[in-house]
């Protein structure tokens, strides 16, 4: 019976082995607003298991700022974004 690589859902993103040993995840982080190409971004790792939770936190943190709507961010919108996601939490 041959050994078949299991298969990520649509939008998770995917995990590959490097040569130099370390891990990889790449994920689509929006897409370009002007060419309508995909925003490809990716987190390293030692261990396959540090890697699906840095691309979990990478993913849902690239859903909270749409980069398609850049262009409708204020300031002010922006700030309050900003500590209601990472400053709010921390203190």
């Amino acid at each position: 019976m041959a050994f078949m690589a299991k298969k990520r859902a649509n939008g998770k993103g995917n995990i590959r082995k490097r040569k130099d040993g370390r891990w990889e995840g790449r994920y689509t982080a929006g897409y370009n607003p002007d060419t309508g190409k995909r925003i490809i971004k990716n987190v390293l790792g030692k261990t396959q298991a540090e890697v699906k939770q840095k691309l979990a936190a990478a993913q849902q943190e690239s859903e909270v700022l749409d980069v398609s709507r850049t262009e409708e961010y204020t300031v002010a919108t922006w700030l309050k974004s900003w500590y209601e996601l990472y400053a709010k939490p921390n203190v």
